[in-house]
């Protein structure tokens, strides 16, 4: 649907000043600019390290429904589908991060990066400190490559998560990149993507249209679940003492009890081989309109299952 040139070009700004009507006890629209925007925590705590998370608008609850108490303290966005603003994610960085340092937590896309390195160059022109990671934990993403080189996906709301722990126990800026990187080493998801119309399963499709690294024709919700299961484990290679986290995310087009009953198949296939699993289904990213699903498992062990503990309080993030 069009909405206008002026709603698209301020399509952030709008959306946040929405988000701070609704829940004006949580949120602060920080920053409303042309294609970008901020969003904070109603009151910030400021004797800790701040994470700011970033990325394209109009894909949520990536990223600003991950702004919230054991969750990030800021978001900034671009345009829909746009990467953030250099500028605004200093400012934000800026306005948050004085006393402690800044953490910039995105997914591995370009303009992400581009933009997020841009602002912790800025940052230190003031004197502040900062760090960041890019999430790599899509496993279709760079076959062949290093680990670095892969996207991210929506494997990122458990690095949040982690982040947003380890700050709130008083953890340095140089210890919380140190956490979440090696998270983000244990990190992996795989979309499935399925199309009735041509009775097929194509797993490791892209959301800006890459193509997918396999398709079936068994039109089945077990062996689907068991083909995703395997891939993330040949992948991830778990180990004996590390419980495994998955995310069951629904994409656009996936009725709720769906996503419980894929979450239920994926669950008896990863039972097999390990007995330790913590299983999550909602809407975490809605950003493909498809029906479908992306799986994100963590590897954690018994350094990193700690930072997955603590309450949180969101419109859109349960663990």
């Amino acid at each position: 649907m069009n909405w206008g040139a002026k709603q698209t070009d301020y399509f952030s700004s709008n959306f946040f000043d929405g988000m701070e009507l609704v829940y004006p006890d949580r949120w602060k629209k920080l920053i409303g600019e042309k294609n970008s925007a901020a969003l904070i925590k109603r009151n910030p705590c400021f004797d800790r390290v701040p994470i700011i998370i970033s990325g394209g608008a109009g894909s949520g609850p990536l990223f600003p429904g991950y702004v919230g108490e054991g969750l990030a303290d800021a978001v900034v966005t671009g345009g829909p589908f746009s990467a953030p603003n250099a500028y605004c994610l200093y400012e934000a960085g800026r306005y948050l991060g004085k006393e402690k340092g800044v953490f910039f937590l995105y997914n591995n896309f370009a303009g992400d990066f581009l933009n997020n390195d841009m602002a912790q160059e800025l940052l230190a022109m003031d004197g502040i400190a900062s760090q960041s990671l890019a999430a790599t934990d899509d496993i279709a993403s760079a076959m062949g490559e290093d680990r670095s080189k892969r996207s991210g996906r929506c494997g990122v709301a458990l690095l949040i998560k982690i982040a947003a722990r380890c700050a709130a126990l008083g953890m340095t800026l140089d210890e919380i990149a140190q956490t979440v990187s090696k998270a983000n080493q244990r990190l992996g998801t795989l979309s499935v993507m399925v199309d009735f119309d041509k009775h097929e399963i194509i797993y490791g499709n892209g959301f800006s249209g890459e193509p997918g690294i396999r398709t079936e024709t068994h039109m089945d919700l077990n062996q689907t679940a068991a083909d995703a299961m395997e891939m993330l484990v040949k992948d991830l290679k778990p180990q004996p003492d590390e419980e495994l986290v998955l995310l069951v995310n629904r994409l656009r087009y996936t009725c709720y009890s769906d996503g419980f009953l894929m979450a239920k198949a994926a669950h008896a296939y990863l039972s097999r081989g390990y007995p330790n699993i913590r299983l999550r289904v909602a809407n975490y990213s809605n950003i493909m309109d498809i029906y479908g699903f992306n799986f994100s498992i963590l590897c954690a062990d018994r350094q990193l299952t700690p930072y997955l503990e603590g309450m949180v309080s969101s419109d859109s993030f349960l663990l």
